[in-house]
């Protein structure tokens, strides 16, 4: 096994360890101190490798260990999670992200300083995500604001299978967010940030301002910003999913390919240094030198710093005497990035792009020699499309966990994404350094915008193909792990010739099978209500089998797919369901499934009654006996009334979050327990 491979996955597992259980500090430097012994024991007796090799491991997973645990900003005592949130009055922090628009609010991550806590000013330390009101200025990145109030903690999912925002935000050392009104917030004037934290963002600003000129169009402006800078806040949903269906939404993201095009174009403008002898190192600084000045103009993402930090390997293996490797390239710029940060192994996009690199590496070269093609056109495109299942191969089981997806035409896709996307990003690079021409701009500008159209239509061409994207598919964390182990073994048996591993293969997938046929029959044979907890939104679900019908306000079907795709889309995906009906609780009707009363809506749903009460309510029929839920004006009635005491409701939240504070406190003390979705979650009843 490759030295940096093993060193890196012992790294890993220290990490994961740290996170899972997490060791105290006492004993954390008890431990450092009798794994160091035992490594200059093992270096002592260098003939007897396995105790080095094991000691050396043991001192990986502890540095592992190590790097987590000093990460872990909230064991600071002057940490914000250490305070009571009802005894902050006031706070004051500086802007650490460049404040990006989204909608209605300018998001930015404030690092706090000062907290008011019962009237006294104290040093404190954390970050909050805020989102600040649009019609506020934009704050600067660096300025220090002074916040009134206090931030809340980011709340848990609370419908099953959700995505976990508070997760995604805690591997960032995120715990809280504050939405902030022009009224409770003010800047000082101040500015903390140096000019060389503050170029990078302000060099991405410029690009940004010219490229909307150079692009006159906007969703083509949305998509040469994302591939260019990688920035994704002016694309819109619609766009993203076409490009996630023809499997090419990485190019949406600046990454590896963007920086191997970037390292590409170099390579040919200097290649007569390359292959000069005393001009090799001056080839690998101004290709080093531009690389990551192109980084820093993308506002150093973390994507772009892993790819150009494994370019940088790459490319210093030349001059060095060595032979470039790829695979210690893809361990060593892994292992640097995870001592500086180790909370990026729990990144999606950490894993999909080092599982991306690694089936390149290992697999391309492999399944380019299956076809040889004599024409240098089909050749070149065969390569591509080696590259694209390399790719996909390695990366299609996290893809299936994480995105419940598969795109059916990437093939088809990749050459067209590839082609396209490798001509516009030179031209945009043009368009960017001749933006301050007169005459000359404008016609760069239009050809950009014409080879961003032409990427915009034939992924959208490809989208409405028929069945272009295999969706509601899942596995498991078990079943990816099968999966990988199978894809492991298969390639292990092309290169070693082994038939006994084929076998094992054969019983891994037939594992496999009786997993997923269990989950199948598991779909096809359940039958439930669920009430979800979707803001200021009524929205429940009847689930029989494989059909699902999906209740809700017409608000919430006027939306766009977003509302859905983040509180319900994955529980659909999970649980199998390939057919929706939707019904609004807005048209009802004398007949059919939602039927009006003078306080609401009556539900009937295959023999099954269900009651939405919006406006108050004095008495029910003695026999009804089913959950009532509780929306709206109908809670004022509720409060004041002792008859529903006794009676089974569900309060979603469409109820303003006051009365149902207020009412959770009540119930408390209630002989029947109320349900409070805000509170519990998700309400889920078999019928």
């Amino acid at each position: 096994m490759n030295p940096l491979l093993r060193v890196t996955i012992a790294f890993v597992i220290g990490i994961l360890v740290q996170h899972q259980w997490p060791l105290p500090t006492p004993m954390l430097w008890a431990l450092g101190t009798l794994l160091g012994t035992l490594w200059f024991i093992g270096l002592a007796r260098s003939h007897n490798r396995y105790l080095l090799g094991a000691t050396t491991f043991g001192v990986f997973v502890y540095l592992g260990v190590l790097a987590t645990s000093l990460k872990n900003e909230t064991l600071a005592p002057i940490h914000l999670v250490h305070f009571r949130l009802d005894s902050i009055q006031a706070y004051r922090g500086q802007v650490i992200t460049f404040p990006e628009t989204r909608g209605k609010t300018h998001r930015a991550v404030l690092e706090v300083t000062h907290v008011k806590y019962n009237h006294h000013w104290r040093a404190a330390k954390g970050k909050i995500q805020t989102y600040i009101d649009k019609t506020t200025p934009r704050p600067a990145y660096g300025a220090e604001l002074v916040v009134l109030g206090a931030p809340q903690q980011v709340a848990p999912p609370l419908n099953p299978n959700q995505f976990d925002f508070r997760q995604f935000l805690s591997h960032k050392q995120i715990y809280f967010q504050h939405y902030l009104r022009r009224t409770n917030f003010a800047t000082t004037g101040e500015n903390f940030s140096h000019w060389y934290t503050r170029w990078p963002y302000q060099l991405s600003q410029w690009s940004d301002d010219a490229l909307k000129k150079l692009v006159p169009i906007e969703r083509e402006y949305a998509v040469a910003k994302a591939m260019i800078l990688g920035l994704r806040d002016d694309m819109d949903s619609e766009l993203v999913q076409a490009y996630s269906a023809a499997g090419a939404v990485h190019v949406l993201s600046v990454s590896g390919f963007h920086i191997g095009v970037f390292v590409a174009i170099i390579a040919f403008l200097l290649q007569k240094l390359r292959t000069h002898r005393r001009g090799r190192w001056l080839y690998v600084g101004l290709t080093l030198g531009i690389l990551w000045f192109y980084a820093i103009l993308t506002g150093l993402s973390a994507p772009v710093v892993r790819s150009a930090l494994m370019f940088s390997l790459f490319l210093l293996a030349e001059p060095l005497g060595k032979k470039p490797n790829g695979e210690n390239a893809l361990y060593g710029s892994a292992l640097i990035l995870l001592a500086y940060d180790p909370f990026l192994v729990f990144s999606v996009s950490f894993q999909l792009s080092y599982a991306a690199l690694a089936g390149i590496i290992f697999w391309q070269p492999t399944i380019y020699q299956w076809v040889t093609a004599k024409d240098w056109f089909l050749d070149k495109l065969w390569a591509i499309t080696a590259v694209a299942l390399a790719a996909q191969l390695a990366t299609f089981p996290l893809s299936v966990y994480y995105f419940h997806q598969f795109p059916t035409y990437f093939l088809v896709a990749n050459p067209l994404v590839v082609a396209l996307s490798t001509a516009m990003i030179p031209v945009a690079l043009v368009a960017l350094a001749l933006s301050a021409v007169p005459f000359v701009a404008p016609i760069v500008g239009w050809i950009l915008t014409g080879v961003t159209w032409l990427l915009n239509q034939s992924v959208v061409w490809i989208e409405q193909l028929p069945s272009a994207t295999l969706t509601g598919i899942t596995f498991s964390k078990l079943e990816i792990a099968i999966v990988y182990a199978i894809i492991g073994i298969l390639a292990y048996c092309w290169y070693q010739k082994e038939a006994f591993l084929v076998k094992v293969a054969l019983a891994l997938s037939a594992i496999l099978v009786v997993i997923q046929g269990i989950h199948l029959y598991e779909n096809n044979t359940q039958k439930f209500f669920i009430v979800h907890d979707v803001p200021k939104q009524t929205v429940f679900s009847f689930i029989d089998g494989q059909r699902a019908t999906l209740v809700a306000d017409s608000s919430f079907f006027a939306s766009n797919q977003q509302t859905f795709s983040f509180y319900l889309k994955n529980f659909y995906d999970i649980h199998g369901i390939r057919e929706i009906t939707n019904i609004s609780l807005d048209k009802a009707t004398n007949s059919g499934m939602v039927r009006p009363l003078p306080f609401g809506k009556l539900i009937v749903w295959k023999g099954q009654e269900l009651i939405i009460a919006e406006r108050p309510i004095s008495t029910l029929p003695a026999h009804f006996t089913s959950p009532i839920i509780v929306r709206k004006g109908a809670i004022k009635s509720i409060q004041k009334n002792a008859y529903f005491e006794q009676i089974p409701l569900i309060f979603d939240s469409s109820v303003s979050s006051y009365y149902l504070k207020s009412l959770a406190q009540k119930s408390t003390s209630s002989l029947h327990s109320w349900y409070f979705t805000f509170q519990k979650g998700a309400y889920i009843r078999k019928i």
